[in-house]
């Protein structure tokens, strides 16, 4: 072994714990982010490549790292980066839950939660609505330029949590971000649904005086057509304001944005 080998050996036994870390925490961010997920991107090597940029930007934060002693020590850190990580994901994707939550709303609402299928990205059942909304928030996070604060609060997440730090989440902070995702998807949802339900009532008055028409029959279509002509031209309009909107009124995401304070 030549001596540059030697060097190059030592410099990544030097490396390694922090990247090791830092992986954990940045992958398991990526997991909750639509398109950077293995929905979206199946190949784990171009995954882990994205993941060691964005550590490379952040890789000062590493300098005050206390090194594990051993294994056991190294395999709890892991963990803690994959939990910080996880909640860091959870934050990040806030305004695709929302979007995600407003269309299967309307699907139910509309009739049409039957035709639930695989979503390729999530790995769950979803309706096409909830599917449509939330790649469209995606689109348009990240045509507004969403990736800067994304990467901005990545690294507030290392300030309020350092590698290797100590981390447990709150429940109530568990409570407070589900009560945002529902409470904004019922708030941006409510025009729909009120439109729905006018005319679930008219249905209801035409089927009473005129049943030979069966008027139920012909509901998914009418209440569809409506939904959708509704949301062309209420989302369109709401979703680029309420897409960075829902990040800034968020307190735990207020703490990783600078000058979110505002």
């Amino acid at each position: 072994m030549t001596p540059l080998d030697g060097a190059l050996l030592q410099a990544l036994g030097e490396y390694a714990v922090p990247a090791t870390l830092g992986l954990a925490r940045l992958l398991a961010c990526f997991a909750w982010l639509p398109y950077l997920s293995s929905g979206a991107v199946p190949s784990r090597m171009v995954r882990t490549v994205l993941a060691l940029a964005v550590l490379i930007g952040v890789w000062p934060v590493t300098e005050a790292l206390q090194r594990p002693a051993d294994m056991p020590s190294l395999a709890l850190a892991a963990l803690r980066e994959v939990m910080a990580g996880t909640v860091l994901g959870l934050l990040l994707a806030l305004p695709y839950h929302v979007f995600h939550a407003i269309g299967s709303v309307i699907d139910t609402q509309r009739g049409a939660g039957v035709g639930a299928m695989l979503d390729p990205l999530t790995g769950v059942e979803a309706t096409e609505m909830a599917n449509l909304l939330q790649m469209m928030s995606a689109v348009v996070f990240l045509v507004a330029g969403g990736l800067v604060p994304l990467l901005e609060a990545i690294r507030g997440s290392y300030v309020l949590v350092p590698m290797g730090g100590s981390f447990l989440p709150e429940l109530g902070s568990i409570h407070h971000f589900v009560d945002i995702v529902l409470s904004a998807a019922m708030r941006m949802a409510a025009p729909v649904l009120l439109l729905l339900l006018l005319v679930e009532i008219l249905l209801g008055v035409i089927s009473r005086f005129a049943q030979q028409l069966n008027a139920f029959s012909v509901s998914l279509a009418v209440k569809s057509m409506l939904a959708f002509a509704a949301m062309a031209v209420y989302f369109m309009a709401v979703m680029t304001d309420q897409v960075p909107a829902l990040w800034r009124q968020y307190p735990a995401l207020r703490g990783l944005l600078p000058g979110a304070a505002g």
